[in-house]
């Protein structure tokens, strides 16, 4: 029987949502079937989710509000903090749905380190997946709880970055 795996990609660098639906591909190619659930990106114009959507297996879900900044104003934090919640709804819902070999929960550790989804509700729902379900969950500043609950961990390290060099978010490389 295969075994259920969590992996979390974490850390400053760039490349973890990339990285991630890298498996989501690999999961495709070999006939599974994928979620993506994005809880910061709101708009699914991204290439990533357009080239993922042409997939008849694969369902992208962007649940979130857009980049919070750590949302500084009463509404505009409940409007990132309903959109995590209906997010993680949705998560739920795949994460015990047996069709679904692979989750993807992409940035999902922002809402949780705002406290927008609990942690301990996150670490019970992975705690309690389904032999073979793969559950990737990406973001900055991984929660040690989330740390503790994957079987893999990667830390992605920014070495240089060319928004540092002053260019601009570029088609084909960050969006």
């Amino acid at each position: 029987m295969k075994g259920s795996r969590i992996l979390v990609l974490t850390g400053p660098g760039k490349g973890k949502t990339t990285s991630a639906f890298g498996m989501a591909l690999r999961a495709l190619g070999h006939g599974g079937k994928v979620a993506v659930i994005q809880f910061i990106k709101h708009d699914g114009s991204y290439g990533e989710v357009v080239a993922l959507r042409q997939f008849p297996n694969a369902e992208v879900v962007c649940s979130g509000a857009g980049f919070t900044g750590r949302a500084r104003d009463e509404e505009s934090r409940e409007r990132h903090a309903s959109a995590a919640r209906d997010g993680w709804r949705v998560a739920r819902e795949k994460l015990a749905d047996e069709s679904v070999g692979t989750v993807i929960l992409d940035e999902i550790f922002y809402p949780l380190n705002y406290g927008f989804i609990s942690v301990a509700e996150v670490v019970d729902a992975l705690k309690k997946i389904t032999p073979g379900k793969v559950v990737v969950l990406t973001g900055r500043d991984a929660p040690e709880e989330m740390i503790a609950v994957a079987d893999t961990v990667s830390r992605i390290e920014c070495v240089r970055h060319a928004f540092q060099q002053g260019i601009k978010a570029q088609r084909n490389v960050e969006f």
